[in-house]
């Protein structure tokens, strides 16, 4: 069956467009195409052994790595390509090692060259690897401008109070879930939230996919778009391949939490899918995060929309309403004057020292990477 993509905002660009200017913010976008490759993949390494657990284990129970500033200075090229290596694993266990293009890795050491000229601020924040520069809104935008909150006929109930939300619950029920751009978020059988970036291709966490505590990949990964509570309007769609990188399955690192899920079928060509991109400088866009919270009823979709606090090198931070179950959610900016959607981040944890609640940022290097796994598989 031939899609009706009249409305579908996803086919009106067919291009990247990549900006580098001293005097211009950086950015780059992925609204549809493929991109360029990164290379033949190499041959499989060993046969996988899964974690068939039927529930992801949460990240306040994972030996999650923290790196801080003073150790990203010393960042070598050769660390950089370890890092951002995908690893990706078959149904049938079979894992595949993909080198990184060269775009990704100089992207990466760029960032670290870039820190390295600011020098280490004694803050909390610049230990972090914080944007100081550019991080707030451009003075005198528009709310369009600067990230509007997705239409508000698309959503039914208020939510009731919750003890892991941050003050008052404002989080409201998504029930037309067959509506663009909510029929391009799923359910992943494991628990966790994914978002459809292209016509196969989910994105989602690290955690979500493959478990650092024991370093098995989980086998619970097919993905239900659009499900809404027992309805899954566009069935439960199998998987093919998951991938992430050697940051987050072998050096366990939280910078590097972030993943993508190939399916067996495209159901994008039916559902349509979203954009993602980078941006640096990334203004406080104020941003909506959809999910499947784990303390709402099973298999319901939620809606979350608020201000970026914090942004820094390779998280952001916000003080939107989320719970269990919604990692992995798409954390977007949606300009309502020319009806654009830009995933910046992937949604991944609670609340930690900060206060607030936080995403792993679509850095250059994550883009260049989602792009070539995109063109591969």
């Amino acid at each position: 069956m031939t899609p009706n993509t009249r409305n579908v905002p996803w086919l009106a660009f067919s291009a990247v467009i990549l900006f580098s200017a001293p005097s211009v913010a950086q950015q780059g976008t992925d609204p549809g195409s493929t991109g360029s490759g990164a290379g033949q993949p190499n041959q499989p390494q060993r046969e996988a052994i899964f974690d068939k657990r039927e529930q992801f284990v949460p990240p306040s129970r994972l030996s999650i790595q923290d790196t801080y500033v003073k150790q990203e200075l010393t960042l070598s090229e050769a660390q950089a390509r370890d890092q951002l290596t995908a690893v990706s694993v078959t149904p049938d266990g079979k894992v595949e090692l993909l080198p990184p293009g060269d775009e990704a890795v100089k992207s990466l050491i760029d960032r670290v060259r870039q820190l390295n000229e600011r020098g280490a601020l004694p803050s909390v924040r610049a230990m972090l690897g914080a944007e100081e520069a550019g991080a707030a809104g451009q003075p005198g935008g528009t709310e369009a401008q600067q990230g509007a909150n997705e239409d508000a006929g698309a959503f039914a109930q208020k939510s009731v109070p919750a003890e892991s939300v941050i003050g008052a619950d404002t989080r409201v029920q998504i029930t037309n879930t067959t509506s663009y751009p909510f029929r391009t978020v799923g359910r992943i059988d494991i628990g966790c939230s994914g978002t459809l970036i292209g016509p196969r291709h989910v994105l989602t966490a690290g955690h979500c996919v493959y478990n650092i505590d024991n370093d098995q990949w989980y086998s619970q990964l097919s993905f239900s778009p659009g499900q809404n509570g027992g309805t899954r309007p566009y069935g439960k769609i199998g998987w093919s391949r998951a991938i992430s990188v050697k940051g987050w399955t072998q050096n366990h690192q939280r910078n590097y939490d972030y993943a993508m899920i190939v399916l067996s079928s495209d159901i994008g060509q039916t559902t349509g899918w979203m954009g993602y991109g980078w941006k640096n400088p990334l203004p406080k866009y104020n941003v909506n995060i959809d999910g499947y919270p784990g303390d709402k009823p099973s298999g319901t979709m939620w809606h979350a929309f608020c201000g970026i606090d914090t942004v820094q090198t390779y998280r952001l931070y916000y003080a939107c309403d989320t719970f269990g179950g919604m990692s992995g959610s798409k954390v977007h900016y949606f300009n309502s004057a020319d009806n654009t959607r830009i995933i910046y981040g992937i949604h991944a944890y609670g609340v930690d020292s900060t206060g607030l609640n936080g995403a792993t940022r679509i850095t250059e290097s994550v883009f260049n990477n989602l792009k070539s796994w995109k063109a591969k598989y």
